[in-house]
């Protein structure tokens, strides 16, 4: 395998990080069995210090499908039952749910299927046993839906799953990750550990707000390690590539990559997700792949194995979505000839069609959404609420304009205030109950909500 580093393709990356207000990134692609990279940018506006090919940034929720994967290997040694409850391996696991904490699954949690609630961010501290206590303080979390019932982003679950990693393999999950994936796949810059970034050229994260420049984040990382297995690896363009590479050459089960669960919303992430992959279909071309964000860096990944294509884009601030769409069609889609699909957008016509549908305030842990009309249109406000807030006091409330769109009943398109991009809301139904579908998670209609608040 060769890598190179191709000028026209930094050119490209840097016209379009400044385009999009990106202060730094990183982009690496696989074609005809290459590998190309490029950077373009600073690790951070205050140092002003280049971002190249061997930068480190965050992959924040990419390292979902890391966890993920040495889950599904462990079981593959018969070390570990995907189908049995999560209780076999950790007797003293306990939520909300009686029900739920006798019968959830490692493949429940894989598949963002348990319904427990997902944001449980509790920071347990930098010691080894932090993820032990963060299991034993799930004991108090409810559910967002029914086990099994649909897809409901969960961090929580891969948080469990990292513990599952702890017990079965007797190693806190840092040291697991590394011996049991980092080095067999030879990924010698990917890291668990901020402080093991010392050793190489690490990305600052910057935060971002519409008609403002990018500003360095007064942390490095808002993750705690107790979210490790959730979204705290770190690693560089390339070896992330390489590690898709393995899952794309069949070094893992080809399971993983196929189709567990059918998602609401098949835009934000895609129409299915495997066992710690988005899974989809572009152009009639298999494609799947992961996405992160800390808050402050974003990363996207996709593969199309049959045409022998990945990418892999990394960056530590700005507008991260419009910069890997434009990436993929500038770069990607002229070597394996797929074309990422495009969003839905606002139907013609009156903005109100539809409103009952939707209407109503729905509520998931820490989460609420009122959706309402005012005057002659749809809007939506999201507010961070107990037990979130008070881990969030920072955090304002999010105003969004809400249509109708051309994708269909039951679907609608909502932006914040002071962004040009929509995003789907989609409205469907669980046993006769409503739920809204939106940035991947499900919340529940509140009962007793009526068309109007």
């Amino acid at each position: 395998m060769t890598t190179l580093v191709r000028a026209d393709l930094q050119t490209r990356l840097a016209e379009l990080a400044y385009a999009h207000s990106v202060p730094g990134a990183s982009f690496a692609l696989l074609a005809d069995d290459r590998v190309t990279v490029a950077a373009a940018g600073v690790l951070s506006l205050d140092t002003g210090v280049e971002a190249t090919p061997d930068t480190v940034f965050q992959l924040a929720s990419i390292g979902k499908s890391y966890t993920a994967t040495v889950v599904v290997h462990l079981a593959e040694q018969g070390r570990l039952d995907l189908d049995a409850p999560v209780r076999d391996v950790l007797p003293d696991f306990k939520v909300a749910d009686p029900q739920v904490t006798e019968q959830v699954t490692p493949r429940h949690l894989l598949t963002h299927t348990s319904g427990i609630a997902g944001e449980c961010f509790t920071d347990t501290g930098r010691g080894d046993d932090r993820l032990r206590l963060y299991v034993e303080q799930c004991a108090e979390l409810g559910q967002d839906l029914p086990l099994g019932a649909t897809m409901s982003y969960c961090n929580t679950g891969y948080c469990i799953l990292g513990r599952i990693i702890e017990v079965v393999t007797g190693q806190v999950w840092d040291t697991a990750m590394r011996e049991l994936l980092f080095e067999p796949l030879s990924l010698a810059r990917t890291i668990t550990l901020p402080e093991d970034g010392l050793a190489f050229r690490l990305a600052w994260g910057h935060l971002s707000e519409p008609g403002k420049p990018p500003r360095p984040s007064p942390v490095w990382c808002p993750v705690p390690r107790s979210l490790g297995p959730a979204g705290t690896i770190c690693a560089t363009a390339e070896d992330t590539l390489a590690f898709l590479r393995a899952h794309m050459e069949g070094r893992f089960p080809a399971e993983m990559q196929q189709p567990h669960v059918d998602v609401p919303d098949r835009w934000v992430t895609g129409a299915h997700w495997g066992l710690g992959w988005i899974v989809d279909e572009w152009d009639g071309r298999r494609v799947f792949g992961h996405d992160g964000n800390t808050g402050v860096q974003a990363s996207r990944m996709r593969a199309v194995p049959e045409a022998g294509v990945a990418a892999v884009l990394l960056t530590n601030g700005g507008d991260t979505t419009a910069l890997w769409r434009e990436l993929w069609d500038d770069v990607v889609r002229e070597q394996c000839g797929v074309a990422m699909p495009s969003m839905p957008e606002p139907a013609d016509g009156d903005p109100l069609a539809g409103a009952d549908a939707i209407v109503g305030r729905y509520e998931r842990y820490g989460i609420r959404t009122d959706v309402e009309r005012v005057g002659d249109a749809l809007r939506a406000r999201t507010s961070v609420i107990e037990p979130l807030a008070s881990q969030m006091p920072d955090e304002e409330p999010a105003d969004w304009v809400v249509r109708p769109s051309n994708a269909g009943d039951g679907v609608y398109v909502a932006r914040p205030e002071g962004y040009d991009e929509w995003i789907p809301m989609v409205v469907f139904e669980i046993e006769g109950e409503r739920y809204l579908h939106m940035a991947a998670r499900a919340e529940p209609l509140v009962k007793g909500s009526g068309p109007d608040l």
